[in-house]
C-alpha cells in the first residue's frame, strides 16, 4: 500500500515538473526577445512558418529604442564604399540625394535602423567581422547594403543588375556579362523626371479640372519632394516599368494641398479647362528684370503660405547703403561725388522703382538723363 503511494506521488511530480518546465512556462514567453518582435516587420504573414516564410523582399528591422534623432548636417554629402570591393570598383553614394528622399519616410531612420545619440555609426560595426556573427537579424556587411539597395531600387525601376551600381573591375569580370555599359554611368539608364503640369480630372461636377503646376510648385516655391510627399515610395510616381496610378482619396490629396491652400476658395484651382500658370502681374504687380529670376521665396519668407507683400522698396531694401549695394548693377556708375549720398538724397522716400530726384540738390531742373551723376554702362544680365 505504501510502495503504491509513492509511485503516485512521484508520477505526480514528475508530471509537475514536465508541466512546469520552462519550456512550457509563460515566463520563458515573457523572457524571450523573440516575443517582442513584430513578424510583420519582416514577413508578409502573421504566422509563417519554415514550409512558409512569406519573407519580405528585403526586410529591415528597425530599433526604435536605441535612435535618437539626427539631422542631414551630420552626413557628408556623398562618401565612397569600398569595403567589398572585389569583383566590383568602390561605389561612389551621393548621401545627399538619398537623404532628402528619406524625408519621405522616417528620415535618417529610413536606412539607419540604429542611431543613438550623439552618432550614427557605420554598418560595418554591427555588420560583418569575426565578432559579429551572421544570422538572419543581423546579415554580413554586403547583406545589409544592398537590402537597403535594392529594396528602393526595384521598387522603381524593377531593375537590379549589378552594373547600374558598380563599375566592374578590370579583368575581374568578362565583359559579356555586362549587357549595356552605359547603364553604369547613367546615360542610359532612366532618370526620374519632374513633371511641368498635372492635370487631375475630379468628381466636383462644378467645375471637375484641376491643374497642377508641378515644376512651378519646385523652382519658384521652393518645394521639395519631402513637403508634399510624406511616408510615400517614390514609385508612387516614378514608376518606370508600370503605368502609374493615384492611390490617395480626396480627403488625403486635400490635406496635402490644405498645408497651403487652406483658406483659399474651390474655384481658384478648380475650372472646366486647364488653368495657365501663376503670372506674377496678375497680383497687380509686375516684376521688374532684377525680381524675375528669384524664387518666390527670397520675397516670401513666411514659410509654406505665400502672403501679400508690401510692395514698396524699402520693405525689402531697408537696409541698401553705399557700402552694401553695387550701383552699377542699375547700369549707372556713380561719380564720386554722389558716391558719398545717402540712397534717399536721389531716391525721395526709398522709391528705389520710382526716377531719381535731382531736386534735392540742383535747382536747374536736370535729371538723371540729361545730366547724370555718373557713367552709363551696360551691366551683364
Amino acid at each position: 500500500m505504501f510502495k503504491n503511494k509513492y509511485k503516485i506521488i512521484v508520477i505526480a511530480l514528475i508530471g509537475l515538473f514536465i508541466f512546469s518546465s520552462p519550456t512550457n512556462s509563460t515566463n520563458k514567453d515573457k523572457n524571450n526577445p523573440m516575443k517582442k518582435l513584430d513578424c510583420l516587420k519582416c514577413h508578409t504573414c502573421k504566422n509563417p512558418t519554415s514550409e512558409r516564410l512569406c519573407l519580405k523582399p528585403f526586410p529591415t528591422i528597425v530599433m526604435p529604442t536605441a535612435n535618437a534623432p539626427h539631422t542631414l548636417a551630420e552626413a557628408p554629402d556623398s562618401f565612397v564604399i569600398g569595403q567589398l570591393s572585389d569583383l566590383y570598383q568602390p561605389v561612389h553614394f551621393n548621401h545627399k540625394l538619398h537623404a532628402n528622399m528619406a524625408q519621405m519616410g522616417n528620415n535618417c531612420q529610413t536606412c539607419h535602423h540604429y542611431s543613438p545619440p550623439g552618432r550614427i555609426p557605420p554598418c560595418s560595426e554591427c555588420h560583418g567581422g569575426a565578432n559579429n556573427p551572421q544570422t538572419l537579424r543581423r546579415p554580413s556587411l554586403k547583406g545589409a547594403y544592398h537590402r537597403l539597395c535594392l529594396s528602393c531600387h526595384r521598387e522603381w525601376s524593377h531593375e537590379t543588375k549589378c552594373v547600374i551600381c558598380h563599375l566592374p573591375t578590370p579583368g575581374k569580370i568578362m565583359a559579356s556579362t555586362i549587357n549595356d555599359t552605359t547603364d553604369i554611368i547613367g546615360i542610359s539608364h532612366p532618370k526620374i523626371t519632374v513633371p511641368d503640369t498635372k492635370i487631375f480630372i475630379t468628381n466636383y461636377k462644378k467645375a471637375p479640372i484641376v491643374t497642377f503646376h508641378h515644376k512651378e510648385h519646385i523652382e519658384l516655391i521652393g518645394l521639395k519632394c519631402a513637403d508634399c510627399h510624406k511616408k510615400e515610395s517614390c514609385d508612387d510616381c516614378h514608376d518606370l516599368k508600370k503605368p502609374v496610378k493615384i492611390k490617395k482619396t480626396q480627403e488625403e490629396v486635400h490635406a496635402i494641398c490644405n498645408d497651403c491652400h487652406r483658406n483659399d476658395k474651390c474655384e481658384k484651382y478648380h475650372g472646366n479647362k486647364e488653368k495657365p500658370a501663376f503670372s506674377h502681374a496678375s497680383t497687380g504687380w509686375p516684376l521688374n528684370r532684377f525680381h524675375q529670376k528669384l524664387s518666390c521665396l527670397a520675397c516670401h519668407p513666411t514659410g509654406k503660405k505665400i502672403t501679400k507683400l508690401d510692395t514698396k522698396c524699402n520693405t525689402c531694401h531697408g537696409g541698401w547703403n553705399q557700402e552694401n549695394f553695387n550701383h552699377a548693377v542699375t547700369g549707372l556708375i556713380l561719380n564720386e561725388t554722389h558716391r558719398e549720398f545717402d540712397c534717399d538724397n536721389c531716391h525721395i522716400d526709398r522709391a528705389f522703382d520710382k526716377p531719381p530726384d535731382c531736386s534735392n540738390c540742383h535747382d536747374d531742373g536736370r535729371t538723371y538723363k540729361t545730366k547724370p551723376p555718373g557713367k552709363f554702362v551696360k551691366y551683364p544680365k
